[in-house]
């Protein structure tokens, strides 16, 4: 019986380390350019200057952990990027529709700075805004100028209605032409689809309603079906210009309450609802698969007395449908009322979670300034060790074959390990980056350990440091492709004591 006992206790702290730290887990964070809150500072019209805040921005999350970047590149039918029918936006140069100076594309060079750097890059676009405020000044092909019929006004700003077929057509050409041009990752968007409710602030799309409904169909059911739409028309539209880019939506934190849906609403009363409010029914484009992931907003904290993180939490890895919920915490609370420990808590609750597969952080700032110590607790702590991304199998399921002619060599006065590539794979994928482990005889599954892992690279040739060559220790070689999939390991280098020697 203590035998027994003593097998259940190593069982749970083998899976409480891992759960500590995840060979596999998305780490994101998102860098908001509208009103220049995270990236291009403020009044920071210089090109040269801002590639090298992008650089000082982006390096930071690379310390600090992070394997991959949301980047906003559309915030009010303007573009962070050159090949677009919109404007440039504003935020780049000062004015609408000027172009950056010194010229360049700013989308491009992100995508170069992260991807030197081993970490995805995900175009994130706010769909619904055309204008921030009745203010904003409009260049002449802006889309309040062309179309001025495709907008409604709410609350100064003015919205893209998205009961008119040729605004969801406009909208998906959008996303075609930034997957077409653009080697993303990913498309993302976040929560914007119909506005937040505002106390005395109608939506006025009755025409268009009158003229588009079905019969009998409500004037709810009619803005969700609308957005449906849209959701599935972008899905189809990624898939079919490149099926390897991932297609995701980080939606308000509340689908629906229980006291609305007793079936499937989460354990909350009171607040907004996403698909009451927002029209936004995020659990249809998970269930049917329209959607690669989902990164839901859950801003509120572990005591929060009407919407609690963890029940929320819960709820998502329970409605997940077998894809990815990478959850979206609250980094700027760090800079009011909440503690480091807080982000701490929520973290190890989504670790615990099967289907809860990662974090991404709103906003870069809070994090890359290090507020109230949470890069150095992300860097030292939880985020110490190399984790990748997980797979996303039905996209691609495929791995690399594995490395050929590993070898370890000492030279002079030092240890060099090399490999080549493998030979093709089935579907013709090269390597994205190989992974080095140094392991140890008799180690039970040494290579599902993050912290065995020394190197993740495009290198085919690493130093070792003299002090891992010791008898016993091993080195091993994976290739890893652009979606994570992983190779069976190459010959294994063991260290024999003739080696120390």
């Amino acid at each position: 019986m203590k035998g027994s006992y003593l097998i259940v206790a190593l069982f749970f702290l083998i899976h409480s380390l891992a759960a500590q730290s995840p060979k596999r887990e998305l780490r994101g964070v998102w860098v908001a350019t509208v009103q220049n809150i995270d990236w291009p500072s403020a009044r920071n019209y210089n090109s040269i200057k801002q590639r090298e805040e992008f650089i000082d921005l982006v390096e930071s999350h690379h310390q600090t952990g992070m394997n991959a970047i949301f980047v906003q590149v559309r915030c009010a039918a303007d573009a962070l990027y050159a090949k677009s029918t919109e404007p440039w936006s504003a935020y780049l140069s000062g004015l609408q529709g000027q172009a950056p100076s010194p010229y360049y594309d700013p989308l491009e060079f992100m995508i170069e700075q992260s991807h030197e750097r081993g970490m995805e890059f995900h175009a994130w676009l706010n769909l619904n805004r055309a204008t921030m405020s009745s203010k904003s000044i409009l260049s002449s092909d802006h889309l309040a100028r062309k179309h001025p019929e495709w907008l409604f006004s709410y609350n100064g700003q003015l919205i893209l209605n998205f009961g008119i077929p040729q605004v969801r057509h406009y909208i998906t050409e959008l996303v075609r032409n930034l997957v077409k041009n653009y080697d993303i990752d990913g498309i993302h968007f976040d929560d914007y689809f119909y506005p937040y409710p505002i106390k005395g602030a109608q939506i006025a799309d009755e025409k268009t309603y009158q003229l588009y409904k079905l019969p009998d169909e409500s004037k709810a059911d009619w803005r969700r079906r609308n957005i449906n739409m849209l959701i599935k028309e972008i899905a189809e539209t990624v898939k079919s210009t490149k099926p390897k880019v991932k297609f995701g939506i980080s939606p308000f934190g509340i689908w629906r309450h229980q006291s609305i849906d007793q079936k499937d609403g989460s354990p909350t009363r009171a607040g907004l609802q996403s698909y009451d409010d927002l029209f936004a029914d995020t659990e249809l484009w998970i269930r049917k698969g329209w959607v690669d992931y989902l990164a839901p907003q859950l801003y509120w904290g572990t005591t929060h007395r009407v919407a609690p993180y963890q029940a929320l939490a819960t709820w998502w890895n329970d409605h997940s449908f077998e894809r990815p919920i990478y959850i979206g915490h609250a980094a700027y609370h760090l800079s009011d009322t909440w503690a480091n420990e807080e982000l701490a808590k929520q973290l190890r609750i989504s670790r615990s979670l099967d289907k809860v597969k990662g974090a991404i952080y709103f906003s870069s700032k809070q994090v890359s300034q290090n507020v109230k110590a949470w890069k150095d607790s992300l860097s030292t702590k939880h985020f110490k060790h190399i984790a990748l991304i997980p797979p996303m199998l039905w996209l691609d399921s495929i791995a690399p074959t594995a490395p050929h002619q590993v070898n370890l060599s000492k030279q002079k006065d030092r240890w060099v390990l090399r490999w080549r590539e493998g030979e093709a794979s089935l579907d013709n994928d090269p390597p994205a980056y190989y992974l080095v482990y140094r392991i140890q005889k008799n180690e039970i599954e040494p290579l599902d350990k993050a912290e065995n892992i020394i190197y993740k690279g495009s290198d085919k040739q690493l130093i070792i440091d003299n002090q891992w060559i010791k008898t016993g220790t091993g080195f091993v070689v994976t290739a890893v492709d652009r979606l994570h999939n992983e190779s069976i390991p190459g010959t294994i280098q063991w260290i024999v004591p003739n080696q120390v020697e």
